[in-house]
């Protein structure tokens, strides 16, 4: 019998212009083993080989750099892998003692860049920072007093310092203003509440389209026409459509092509993309999460339904992020929108298969293995090394699509 992949997620770590320029790759090597957690060295190492032998570190994570967990025994190790994209993290509860110090020391200087996980400031851990490039604080288990403390007293030495776990965007701003470089954490998905302010004209213009559009009682001829009143929304539907990512048969030149050929709900799905991307205050990369969710939990829906059928997962994950675009409760950005009875329960109430499924893949890319909900998994045909599957041919197709819309989004 194979060996079962790790499970595998990648969470972004953005730099002061909100630019994304690493990954950080959560790992575990199975969700059923209870050892998980002690035999860290197992797991790094079966990431590490997946990530960078296997399937080719271009495909995890692009140009971009990738964060991977260390253990001290790990770091032992001579790594054989490219130093230009690896970050060796070393993990904030291993004892420090000369023999760690000696193999950083190594490490450091055959070129690899070291950073230090949720790092705490004591007599001890000093010992550490001349090793390192990138140091992690915890912005939820340091007090505010000792947040600035840490970035009072590192700062100084020249390391990079990284803001992670941000759940809000006020905690963002408060990191930007002490001086962090780099920021990690669920802040994406947790939008500022934006009270007694109201939507930029842009974000309205983008939601009554979104509300026409996802409609239940427009018509073929409704959707046409709202699609048609936007000559660049329309060119650039037609030009995804005969992309990469759609791999059709034949090239399609009309709108009313594209709407036979592949549906109100697909088409409904890419203008409503394509209008969020527009947006010139959100960074790329929540494109790319958002595509990501989307795809997901259209192949998960795939494994027990007809293709046909798996539209409203998409939609789902599609539509998950939207407050996040508009800076604004999803609750809030919801109610402006007429979406089906079970379309609304599933992202505000995770019901029904559509919100069962987008739960699972919000917890499977927040790396919550504990969390998912594996029994429904397994009623869908799904273990462990398949979903590790399905997120790596999400992630290849995600690439193919961002790739095309890649001028869009920085011409918007």
């Amino acid at each position: 019998m194979p060996q079962e992949l790790p499970l595998l997620a990648r969470q972004p770590i953005f730099n002061r212009a909100m630019e994304v320029v690493a990954y950080e790759l959560l790992y575990r090597a199975d969700h059923s083993n209870t050892a998980q957690f002690t035999d860290g060295n197992s797991a790094s190492t079966q990431v590490l080989l997946n990530t960078f032998a296997e399937l080719s570190i271009d495909k995890v994570v692009g140009n971009k750099r990738a964060f991977i967990n260390f253990t001290a025994a790990l770091i032992e190790t001579r790594l054989p892998f490219d130093t230009s994209q690896l970050v060796v993290e070393l993990l904030e509860n291993e004892v420090i003692n000369a023999h760690l110090l000696h193999n950083l020391k190594s490490l450091y200087e055959e070129g690899f860049t070291i950073a230090l996980d949720d790092f705490v400031l004591s007599e001890a851990s000093v010992a550490l920072i001349p090793y390192a490039d990138i140091i992690k604080l915890d912005v939820l288990a340091l007090t505010d007093s000792q947040l600035m403390a840490h970035v009072n007293y590192l700062k100084p030495l020249g390391v990079q310092l990284v803001a992670e776990k941000i759940e809000t965007f006020e905690m963002l701003d408060h990191c930007l203003a002490l001086g962090f470089d780099m920021f990690q954490g669920y802040f994406l998905e947790k939008p500022k509440l934006i009270k007694g302010q109201r939507l930029s004209e842009n974000k309205q213009a983008v939601l009554q389209l979104l509300a026409q559009l996802n409609d239940p009682e427009a018509a073929f001829e409704d959707i046409e026409e709202i699609i048609a009143r936007d000559p660049v929304l329309s060119y650039k539907l037609l030009r995804l459509v005969n992309s990469a990512a759609f791999a059709l048969p034949r090239t399609i030149e009309s709108l009313r092509q594209a709407l036979t050929l592949l549906g109100l709900t697909i088409i409904r799905n890419w203008i409503g993309l394509l209008a969020m991307a527009k947006l010139d205050d959100k960074p790329a990369e929540l494109s790319a999460k958002t595509l990501i969710r989307a795809k997901m939990c259209e192949l998960i829906a795939s494994q027990t339904r007809a293709r046909t059928d798996c539209d409203t997962f998409f939609t789902a994950g599609l539509l998950s992020t939207l407050g996040a675009f508009m800076d604004t409760p999803l609750i809030e950005v919801i109610d402006t929108i007429k979406l089906s009875t079970a379309l609304r329960d599933a992202l505000l109430e995770r019901k029904g298969a559509e919100g069962k499924v987008l739960q699972c893949v919000i917890h499977y890319e927040h790396g919550e293995w504990g969390q998912i909900d594996w029994h429904y998994l397994a009623g869908q045909q799904l273990n462990p090394h398949s979903l590790s599957a399905l997120y790596m041919q999400t992630l290849q197709w995600v690439d193919a699509t961002m790739a095309s819309l890649q001028p869009d989004l920085e011409s918007a």
